[in-house]
Order: structure tokens, then sequence, then C-alpha cells
């Protein structure tokens, strides 16, 4: 989900921050991507309109590979019958960049939440929450790279990053890749680049905990890394 600002924004004039109601955490579990996205959608209208609670959802999806506002059909690389044969959908995200893969095996975090003009901040706080949790699963090291926006090791990529913010409000997220076939990701051109390496922590041979006891982790962290 990474290219500069790997976010779209909307015009529309942005709320007065949210009263300070505290962040409910939803556990979606397996949920296809479309219905999702209708959850933030939602989610964010509420908060809009003073209605509803900073909301941060974390999801495992089946394979669909996703197209941002420059996403193009071209990056797809395998055809439609074998999306079809290997249960792959194909849908648009209102988020910012290209063609992003989500898979079992990957933690999307999804939170909705005020942020302003603070955009920047928002993003590097979606990779320093994956890097804290990708060194406690056991790979540290890891380093934010606001080109092609996402969680490196070395010359490999572990997590992406794309939102979008309207009326100060963001959607979309981040998707922290744990244990993803690996071969899925030869389906796609990802972030638009032919060049990037996808990986996961299992590929680096690390034992992924349970998808759940992950998703509490991530919240417990993002949680602890709210400003003061």
């Amino acid at each position: 989900m990474g290219d500069e600002p790997r976010a779209t924004v909307g015009t529309s004039p942005a709320p007065a921050p949210a009263s300070g109601d505290a962040l409910e955490v939803v556990w979606c579990g397996c949920e296809r991507f479309a219905p999702c996205l209708e959850r933030q959608l939602a989610a964010r209208e509420a908060l809009v309109r003073g209605e509803g609670r900073p909301t941060l959802f974390l999801v495992e999806h089946p394979p669909v590979l996703t197209l941002g506002r420059r996403g193009a059909r071209s990056d797809i690389l395998w055809p439609d019958e074998v999306l079809a044969a290997r249960g792959i959908e194909v849908c648009e995200s209102p988020r910012g960049g290209e063609v992003t893969l989500h898979a079992p095996g990957q933690l999307v975090a999804y939170p909705v939440v005020y942020v302003g003009k603070r955009i920047r901040a928002h993003i590097v706080r979606l990779a320093d929450t994956a890097r804290a949790l990708l060194a406690e699963v056991g790979v540290p090291g890891t380093e934010f790279r606001m080109e092609h926006p996402g969680v490196w090791l070395g010359p490999r990529k572990l997590a992406s990053i794309g939102i979008h913010v309207s009326r100060g409000v963001a959607v979309q997220g981040i998707s922290i890749n744990l244990g993803v076939d690996p071969d899925l990701f030869s389906a796609l051109v990802s972030c638009g680049t032919p060049d990037i390496r996808m990986t996961s922590a299992a590929d680096l041979g690390v034992d992924p905990p349970p998808m759940r006891e992950a998703a509490d982790r991530f919240a417990a962290l993002w949680r602890a890394s709210a400003a003061p």
C-alpha cells in the first residue's frame, strides 16, 4: 500500500479534533477487503459527525489485489483466469499508491482517526508501530522509508503503507507481512516498481505468532505510541 506521500487527501473542511474518546479496537478476523473498507468509511462519517469514536480495525484479508488512486491494471501480472483459480479478488481503494497484495498471513491495521494536517506523522506512527511488532516477533533492525512508504529490512519490504485522508480523518493504513505465501507476490508489480522485493517475517526464518495475537500486540503498541 507506498509512493511519496502514499496518501490521498480530500478537500472538504477538516473537523475539530476528536473529543478524547478512547480508541475502539475492532478485530475483524478474516474479512474481504470491500466490506472492511465500508466499515472504515462508515466509521469516518460517524467520527466527522461527532457521533463516533476513533477506531482501529485489525483484519486478515483473503487474497486480494487492491488498486490505489495511481494503480494500473497493467501492474497485475496474472491473467484473470489465474486470479479466479487462485481465489484472488481485484478491488479499488481510495488510498494513494499503486497495486498492493493483501492475503492470509498478513496483518492489516486500519486506524480511522483524526490526523488533521499531520499526515506524515500518522504515516511514521504506523511504520514505527509495525517496526516494534516485527522486533517483538523476531525481526529487529527494520527501518521506515518514505519513498515507497513502509517498513524495510535492507532491500526487502515487510510492510506497506497507504492511506486516504478526508476532512482530517484517515482511513486505510498498513499491511504487515508475517507469513504470506511468497508465490502470491509474483501476481503483481508491487508499488508500481518491478525491483521491489516483498518478503514476510516467515521468509526470514521467524515463526510468526497467531494472527489474533499479533493483532492484539499491534493494538497495544499503537495505544502506547499515542502522543501524550
